[in-house]
């Protein structure tokens, strides 16, 4: 190599909640396109993030980290700081939901969603900026449940609302910066979410499962917001009915938005 010419800059991507879900798909996804040379994925189960590495073709660093703590933050910093990634993609995918009631859904759950889907969605992205490059694409996971009051889904349709006006907000702050940022916000998934979302509180404050059908695939939606986020575009949402929500949520007052919703809960 000659002295004028230079080594490449390495483009990698920060990937949270890579475990599963949204998280896993992305990494597959990116790792596909070939647009990244190395791949940091963020979650607490180790050994699910060792298995996805050994299937993505792409060198991947694993940090083992619940971002719901201090210490989970602390440790995805350290391990930017001691790298120095050129980033080009952030994604943040961490989180998770509950359905219940006020009084069914526990405490730790309720601090926990709110630590996670908002505190460590905004720590990730705020330690992660300094390292994203020009032309570099931040996606923010919301949800479809961002354009509604839900009863019964509360803190976290309220956690990801503020994911949706955090995420519109930051695209502009980032402009000069020439880093997009695009909030996803899909309906109904086809991931172990519901495994969780499930667990506490009367059936009869959750919608039944055939309400919740069809559900979407997760690469599918991936393959989308992907290619929403490299046209620049500030919200993605996944299909007819997540459109329709958004629609909706601008034309009607939140009371008809609320009975909607109650429409499709259980009923005893």
């Amino acid at each position: 190599m000659t002295d004028n010419q230079t080594k490449p800059v390495k483009r990698a991507a920060l990937i949270t909640g890579a475990s599963s879900g949204m998280g896993r798909e992305f990494a597959r996804r990116l790792a596909g396109l070939g647009e990244c040379d190395e791949l940091f994925l963020v979650a607490r189960r180790r050994e699910e993030m060792e298995k996805l590495s050994a299937e993505l073709g792409v060198p991947a660093r694993i940090v083992c980290a619940d971002l719901a703590t201090e210490e989970g933050l602390a440790a995805l910093k350290d391990a930017l700081a001691e790298a120095k990634p050129t980033l080009s993609w952030v994604i943040s995918a961490a989180g998770f939901g509950v359905f219940g009631r006020f009084d069914e859904v526990s405490d730790e759950d309720v601090f926990k969603m709110i630590d996670l889907n908002v505190k460590g969605a905004v720590a990730v992205t705020r330690m992660a900026i300094p390292y994203t490059v020009r032309g570099g694409h931040i996606v923010e996971l919301g949800s479809g449940s961002v354009f509604c009051p839900l009863p019964n889904f509360n803190i976290y349709a309220s956690s990801k609302a503020f994911i949706l006006h955090y995420s519109r907000a930051l695209r502009e702050e980032l402009k000069h910066l020439g880093i997009s940022c695009t909030v996803f916000c899909p309906g109904w998934v086809d991931t172990g979410f519901f495994s969780v979302a499930d667990k506490e509180g009367d059936d009869v404050h959750k919608p039944p499962m055939e309400k919740r059908k069809p559900l979407l695939k997760a690469d599918r939606c991936v393959r989308g917001a992907v290619k929403a986020a490299k046209r620049g575009r500030a919200l993605y949402t996944t299909n007819w009915y997540t459109k329709l929500e958004h629609l909706l949520s601008k034309l009607l007052p939140a009371p008809f938005l609320i009975a909607g919703w109650k429409s499709m809960q259980n009923k005893k």
